[in-house]
């Protein structure tokens, strides 16, 4: 243990030497840098993907690199370093506020789809649960863009280079509860929980050893499967550690080769060459210039990237500006009320869009230690936050998205064996648990202690799809997650909310919960009364992913091949959530992490650096 600790201790006294960043590669709008300016890469999206092209890019001294935001810079919100206040973030100017069509699979209500627009993107205003995803799901992924090299043996030095293991807030001894060789010595720091709360031993005594509910001692070490101790993305110091503060202002904001531009909105992608308009598949089309602007009736500008534009901007954003340019459905574009010339008929730009519904389940607990009072009175809350101003103490440290969370398979006989997941070291199913209400579309009650488990589908088979609402760029786009649409994802969520029922069990004699919970709110006796409640309060956990995915050569519905490089034109490439092939069976932020590490070794390669 004392060597473990040392380790840790070098590594943060390491990352404490590095250069502080001046922040003069950082400006507020496009003006702000001159008209002359000129660029190798332009990278369009400053979230998990965009700050870490825009590190290792701008590493080589001869390439002058610009990032561009949407939103503004992470530092004008003062609740965003804070874990425990993530979800007052959502809704707000830093959140597209983006949401969904009517979800016939969810009686019909439309579901905000939350996505950061700010510069660290969704890693600014996540819950910061940290999963690399299993081994199984990797190799998966190779297999499905036939190309060994995005296989977990082909990605997994750059997962190594994203994170490491560092002490909990509290500096309590957490040898217990990961395993400290998965991990690696990357800028995004990771930690269990800083705060433990009334109900972390209780789950973990649920656990039995050989059954569904086994104890997983670390579910980043490439089996998900069971109930592990919750990793996130929060400093030692009990701050959030974002792609931004990782990646950006920790010691890259000062390279004179870089530029980061915030409140810089992307409208069109479009070639300065005479090919522009060439669509019938005789010559590629060079895509080298993006405009800017930043309000509806601000100016607009051009920036041209001499090697390459790369699209970071999401799931929802990347095939919305895609089809603004004329990349998508040739038949989608034609539709009179767009008008939109077409540079490259790709029918799967939007298509495959996946996503995990989530959904609260409450009980009532004989408990006055739950955080609800926290989220009840904004004078508890104000106390809590001036403790972690002072000493970064307290619950403000811990995520809001608990301290414990379980993976699990289906069991025998499930719908007759059918299994979408990448194989048996990843989950069909989810459980988080939250010691105290967790606010998704439920405001807490007035009075009482609860206790949450949120369970939700990871393996999931609804497929939706991101189309234009008008040619307008300032139109947000048609986000239609389709949750709920085949009967596999709705009997999922009704196994596994009996899964959490069965979990507690508190009315057994030997159950640790007894004495403990009073009640459960909402009791079933059917699974048509849990499958409509389902219908009724699942919500997206925004994990929304595959939108412009990654597929070989000889697949034609996936816009992008296995080097990220779009198909049909030259100088553009997307990296982000949308190339998934297949949406993870976890919180995919980590993955996200690791395709940007592994795309900018793809980039260097290709221009040779």
């Amino acid at each position: 243990m004392a060597s473990l600790r040392f380790a840790r201790l070098l590594v943060l006294l390491l990352s404490l030497s590095l250069p502080l960043a001046t922040q003069a590669a950082l400006h507020n709008f496009i003006d702000d840098i001159p008209s002359d300016a000129k660029y190798d890469y332009v990278i369009v999206g400053g979230g998990i993907a965009g700050s870490v092209l825009a590190s290792r890019l701008s590493e080589s001294e001869k390439w002058k690199v610009l990032l561009l935001e949407a939103g503004p810079s992470d530092t004008t919100n003062d609740k965003i370093p804070i874990p425990f206040e993530n979800g007052r973030l959502f809704g707000s100017e830093v959140d597209w506020n983006y949401t969904s069509t009517p979800q016939p699979g969810a009686f019909n209500r439309t579901i905000p789809m939350i996505r950061g627009k700010v510069l660290g993107g969704s890693s600014s205003l996540n819950h910061m649960t940290w999963n690399r995803a299993s081994n199984d799901y990797w190799d998966n992924f190779g297999r499905l863009v036939d190309d060994p090299g995005w296989s977990w043996s082909g990605v997994e030095r750059y997962y190594d280079k994203v994170q490491r293991l560092v002490f909990p807030p509290d500096e309590h001894d957490d040898s217990k509860e990961v395993i400290p060789s998965a991990h690696g010595r990357g800028p995004v720091q990771i930690s269990t929980t800083g705060f433990h709360t009334n109900i972390d031993q209780r789950v973990l005594n649920s656990t039995r050893d050989g059954s569904r509910y086994s104890f997983n001692p670390d579910s980043n070490a490439g089996d998900m499967v069971g109930i592990a101790w919750l990793q996130s993305s929060i400093t030692s110091r009990g701050e959030r550690s974002s792609a931004s503060t990782a990646y950006l202002h920790s010691s890259v904001l000062h390279r004179k080769n870089l530029d980061v531009v915030v409140n810089a909105r992307a409208v069109k992608l479009s070639s300065s060459q005479n090919n522009a308009n060439r669509s019938d598949g005789s010559r590629k089309i060079r895509i080298d210039t993006v405009e800017i602007t930043n309000t509806p009736d601000s100016p607009r500008r051009k920036i041209t990237a001499a090697k390459e534009i790369i699209l970071s901007s999401g799931a929802f954003n990347t095939p919305h500006l895609l089809l603004l340019s004329g990349i998508g459905s040739q038949a989608d574009l034609a539709n009179p009320s767009l008008n939109i010339p077409v540079l490259v008929n790709s029918p799967g730009v939007g298509k495959h869009l996946a996503d995990h519904p989530l959904l609260p389940n409450y009980w009532l607990v004989a408990d006055n230690n739950t955080f609800d009072d926290v989220t009840r009175y904004p004078d508890v809350e104000e106390r809590w936050i001036k403790e972690w101003q002072k000493e970064r103490k307290g619950i403000m440290v811990m995520p809001h998205a608990g301290n414990t969370l379980g993976f699990f398979r289906h069991p025998e006989g499930f719908r007759g064996g059918e299994d979408p997941s990448s194989g048996k070291r990843s989950g069909n199913t989810e459980m988080i648990y939250l010691n105290g209400w967790a606010e998704f579309g439920q405001p807490v009650p007035r009075t009482g202690n609860y206790l949450t488990i949120l369970t939700s589908v990871v393996s999931v088979t609804s497929l939706g799809q991101v189309t234009l609402r008008s040619s307008n760029p300032f139109d947000p786009p048609v986000i239609n997650p389709n949750i709920f649409s085949t009967p596999y994802d709705i009997d999922s969520m009704v196994q596994v909310m009996k899964d959490a029922e069965d979990l507690l069990n508190f009315n057994a004699t030997d159950s640790p919960w007894k004495d403990y919970i009073i009640s459960k709110l909402n009791p079933f006796t059917t699974d048509a009364e849990r499958a409509d409640y389902a219908r009724n309060n699942s919500v997206s956990i925004s994990h929304g992913s595959g939108t412009v995915r990654m597929g070989s050569q000889h697949d034609h519905e996936a816009p992008v091949d296995s080097s990220l490089r779009v198909k049909g034109v030259k100088g553009l490439r997307v990296v982000d959530a949308s190339v998934f092939p297949k949406i993870p069976e976890c919180h995919p932020q980590a993955v996200v992490y690791v395709i940007a590490e592994k795309a900018a070794d793809l980039i260097k390669e290709d221009h040779k650096e």
